[in-house]
């Protein structure tokens, strides 16, 4: 049978990238001793009682049926001020969209501001669903690589804009190598997108996890508000993954888009997942405070353990969920190493070469696993590098 070519355009490096984590899933579901550090979620931790208590309570209410097809009123409002809060940006609630996490925020925003014929910046190294997301539209992605630092350089960026660019993709922090960018890194990027009218989306999941003075978004500069599509969620700041509760929040007039695509794609998110999530906007709560203090602990862990290895270093990072080793010299490629690393040692990574080409060669490290687990994948992962060094140096010597 045939197939469209949509297909082509969400497969590759991207997709394959995630096959040794789910080989290390159903294997540890299958019982063995395997540390999972290739996912975003913190596994030895709950979402908040009182949270989901509220959904029980609204389920039981009867909260079952369909809600607005943009999201709850309540939900819009909540999601509008924390915006607000965090960007220095000000919306309100027709400037909000609800979707089922931030992917399919992102995904939803790509196919109402991208077409064939089109092209849209990405920033290496980027998610790996970024090239699938960006390019079902029929859009091309354009990559821009990092600074030898893993940071933005916001001159390579408006320099390759064309008269095809449509959007330019940003991510802080960053997805994986963690790093966060600066109001003096944005402005050059926003006047460029006011001057050109060129969309600006904005990944903003981790942003919350910042200390509030290193909170930055694009959103809140001068010349953004016409340009600029910010996409969050509860996900990694409230613990939530499993609750798919993100959004968008941009012009009035996208919003009216996203709303005719949200209504033939999802038609709502259930009304008791919603009561939840206006719930954990505005209770009392400090959990991306806690979030933060737990991956900064375990980054200390990472240096201690891994820097000073023979062959392998740690990239420099500030925020986020992850570590990421760059084990390019080592003489193997990333997907190699997390195959054997999984096989030999029972840690699963994941492999950076769906990343952008800047990813190649880089792995991954989650960094959402209790300290003492932590450490002992950290040990398996060195003692792995060092035997890895160890044939390297007799193979060379040889």
């Amino acid at each position: 049978m045939r197939f469209s070519g949509l297909t082509s355009r969400i497969a590759g490096k991207s997709a394959d990238s995630w096959e040794t984590h789910y080989e290390a899933l159903a294997r540890s579901q299958a019982g063995e001793d395997i540390i999972m550090l290739s996912v975003g979620q913190e596994s030895d931790q709950l979402t908040d009682d009182r949270i989901v208590e509220e959904a029980v309570q609204s389920l039981r209410s009867g909260r079952h049926h369909y809600t607005p097809v943009q999201g709850e009123l309540a939900l819009r409002k909540a999601i509008a001020a924390r915006h607000s809060e965090l960007t220095g940006q000000y919306a309100n609630e027709d400037q909000c969209s609800v979707f089922s996490g931030a992917q399919n925020a992102l995904f939803a925003v790509s196919q109402c501001v991208l077409e064939h014929g089109d092209e849209v910046i990405l920033v290496e190294p980027y998610y790996s669903t970024y090239p699938a997301t960006f390019s079902c539209s029929g859009a091309t992605l354009v990559s821009v690589r990092p600074s030898s630092n893993m940071q933005i350089n916001p001159e390579d960026v408006t320099g390759a804009i064309t008269d095809k660019t449509r959007a330019i993709v940003v991510n802080s922090p960053n997805n994986p190598v963690g790093s966060v960018y600066t109001r003096e890194q944005y402005e050059p990027i926003v006047r460029a997108c006011s001057d050109r009218k060129i969309w600006l989306i904005s990944d903003e999941v981790y942003l919350e996890m910042l200390a509030p003075e290193d909170r930055v978004s694009p959103a809140g500069l001068p010349g953004a508000d016409e340009i600029c599509v910010t996409v969050s969620s509860l996900s990694k700041s409230h613990r939530m993954t499993g609750w798919r509760v993100g959004w968008a929040v941009g012009p009035r007039e996208l919003m009216q888009h996203l709303y005719n695509l949200t209504l033939c794609m999802i038609y709502g998110l259930p009304p008791f997942i919603m009561d939840a999530a206006t719930f954990a906007l505005q209770m009392d709560s400090n959990i991306a405070d806690i979030v933060r203090e737990s991956m900064d602990r375990r980054r200390k862990i990472v240096a201690g353990l891994l820097s000073g290895l023979p062959n392998v270093r740690i990239l420099p990072a500030s925020g986020g969920m992850f570590a990421v080793l760059d084990v390019r010299n080592l003489g193997t490629g990333s997907m190699e190493f997390t195959r054997r690393l999984l096989d030999q040692y029972r840690v699963s990574l994941l492999p950076c070469d769906g990343f952008g080409d800047s990813g190649e060669g880089l792995v991954r490290i989650s960094l959402a696993v209790e300290d003492g687990l932590f450490e002992e994948a950290c040990q398996r992962i060195r003692a792995f590098v060092l035997g890895l060094s160890a044939i390297r140096t007799t193979n060379q010597d040889g």
